[in-house]
């Protein structure tokens, strides 16, 4: 031992030891600070003090064999020294290496346009004392996520995204990673009799440390709420560095409404309106409706019930577009007389003038306008790219969609929409792979599986699309808003049979309530049956349902596209342009 601590001394192994060890805490402290003034990631500076780690090992290694001239020979001890000094160096990486990132969803990993610091808000907890009161929480948190997307120059994830992360299992970071943000605004609110408490704090998830932390006490006022939201805006925007324009911070420090009742009827309409039911829905009706009627000014009022009413007939839940839209659009327009910087009023009206209207123009401006007043406002972007595919636009619509999946990546409606983009833009392949990657993350999505199922039976893949469309049948509880596709593949595999039982299905279910005409149209076109399905399509189109807005992409439609019938039914829809 006493030969072996003479040779430390002659090789100077403290010595080389204690210099190293001075020299990376001096490293340790630039990268501290260079850290924060040039935003440096955290795996960075992880990676460089996994370096130093290693390094400080190594240069023991070549103290010992080079610290004496004419020596560099090792001894068995030597070597057995050597290699338990890697052994170690291992192990510290094993420890001080950053964690893999949490492997990303199909939905994650679209790049934000910019450098706009990004932003999600997690769902605040419920800490009132009437569990019934939940939706006051969910109520403020959306509200918050809407202050925020006001301001142009951040990147806010919507609110369907983050809802999977009401149960906090994951980390900051893992989040922030999944969502493809830089920062996460977590809070609770608390309603109990006259009082109201909202805690907010905004964490910086890169380095897993918070900004900021308030706790707001006030009574409960419609005034107080909204003061609330816009000081947690305000906050948010100085935390971040970001500049407010006049009009932005006009439109936050606003105040919708002044009636208490009012605004929480309309808390309560949204809390149902997204829960995405029909029950949901026609109890969002009911609560918009009585917050209009206790406050006929109040604008976002009635931009909720516009859209209401119109997702009625679009979820296929029954109901006549005749009886919906039009006073989806009456709902709309009010709004917009009541407030003509409201972006979701100028989308809800837009919505309708595609899908109902059939004015593309008006559309297109009326998205636009959405986008311009909040552009982070994903079901512009949304119904933006599904106007643009309509008129024959892939590429367009496809980079609209992409727009709106980087503000709401995890939305699987949105991700439904994008493969029947790829879809319709006859990109099978591309489609298949998006909604095969969706469907890892949500295997029992319907509409993911009735997508797919859709392009299969186009790409040739019978066996698989027919799986797929009676999986989302399933699902759906045989939904015929899935079921006539069904069909469609029935008949394009030979299996006759099973396309005419659909038919009787859907001829059964038309003696009860509405059913589209353009889903027998489909089928009949599966069974090769023209005539019939233009005679379904023309009754579609008087009916004002939304698949005569496809026939122009639907890659369904290819049989009669130069048939003069259908020539002239998308003549009259308006898209004439799209089959020239």
């Amino acid at each position: 031992m006493s030969s072996f601590l003479q040779r430390l001394k002659e090789r100077k192994l403290f010595q080389w030891a204690l210099a190293y060890l001075a020299g990376a805490w001096l490293v340790l402290q630039l990268v501290e600070v260079l850290g924060q003034i040039f935003q440096w990631s955290l795996a960075l500076q992880q990676g460089i003090t996994v370096t130093l780690a290693i390094g400080f090992f190594l240069t023991l290694v070549l103290a010992w064999y080079h610290g004496e001239q004419g020596r560099q020979r090792a001894s068995g001890a030597e070597l057995l020294m050597i290699a338990a000094l890697l052994a170690i160096a291992a192990i510290l990486l094993a420890i001080l290496r950053p964690e893999a990132e949490a492997p990303t969803t199909p939905y994650a990993g679209l790049a934000v346009e910019g450098e706009k610091p990004a932003v999600a808000v997690l769902p605040f907890d419920n800490i009132s004392p009437n569990p019934d009161d939940a939706y006051f929480a969910d109520g403020m948190h959306e509200e918050i996520i809407g202050k925020l997307s006001d301001i142009s120059a951040l990147h806010v994830t919507s609110r369907t995204s983050v809802m999977q992360y009401r149960e906090r299992r994951l980390s900051a970071r893992e989040i922030a990673g999944r969502l493809g943000v830089g920062f996460l605004l977590e809070g609770s609110a608390r309603k109990a009799e006259d009082q109201v408490r909202v805690t907010v704090q905004l964490i910086d998830a890169s380095r897993d440390r918070h900004v900021w932390t308030e706790e707001y006490d006030r009574d409960l006022t419609a005034a107080h709420l909204f003061e609330i939201q816009s000081d947690v805006a305000e906050r948010v925007a100085a935390a971040l560095e970001v500049e407010l324009t006049a009009s932005e911070r006009a439109r936050i420090e606003r105040h919708p409404t002044e009636s208490l009742t009012a605004y929480d009827l309309y808390l309560l309409g949204r809390h149902h309106w997204n829960q995405s039911t029909r029950e949901g829905l026609d109890l969002a009706v009911d609560y918009f409706r009585r917050a209009v009627e206790r406050e006929p000014e109040f604008a976002r009022a009635h931009a909720g019930l516009a859209d209401s009413y119109s997702h009625v007939w679009v979820q296929g839940w029954g109901v006549p577009p005749r009886e919906t839209f039009p006073q989806a659009r009456q709902a709309a327009l009010r709004a917009l007389e009541l407030d003509s910087t409201l972006a979701e009023a100028h989308a809800s009206l837009a919505y309708v003038r595609m899908l109902y209207d059939w004015e593309w123009e008006d559309a297109d401006a009326g998205f636009r306008r959405a986008i311009e007043l909040n552009p982070n406002y994903s079901p512009a972007h949304h119904w933006l790219a599904l106007c643009l595919s309509a008129r024959g636009r892939r590429r367009e619509a496809i980079a609209e969609m992409e727009h709106a999946l980087a503000l709401d990546p995890l939305s699987p409606y949105l991700n439904v929409n994008m493969g029947w983009l790829l879809y319709v833009s006859r990109q099978y392949t591309r489609a298949a792979e998006h909604l095969n990657g969706a469907l890892e993350a949500r295997p029992n999505t319907a509409g993911l599986h009735h997508i797919l199922g859709i392009v299969y039976a186009q790409d040739g893949k019978l066996d698989q699309a027919i799986a797929h469309l009676e999986e989302a049948a399933r699902l759906s509880q045989n939904s015929p808003f899935v079921s006539f596709y069904l069909g469609y593949a029935y008949a394009r595999a030979g299996r006759r049979d099973d396309a005419r039982r659909v038919l009787g299905e859907l001829r059964e279910l038309a003696t009860q309530q509405f059913v589209p005409q353009d889903y027998f149209a489909v089928i009949y076109l599966g069974l090769g049956e023209t005539d019939e399905a233009l005679d379904w399509l023309y009754q579609a189109y008087e009916a004002r349902t939304d698949w005569p807005v496809w026939l122009p992409v639907d890659p369904v439609a290819d049989p009669i596209r130069d048939e003069s019938r259908f020539i002239e039914l998308v003549e009259r829809v308006g898209l004439a342009e799209v089959v020239r």
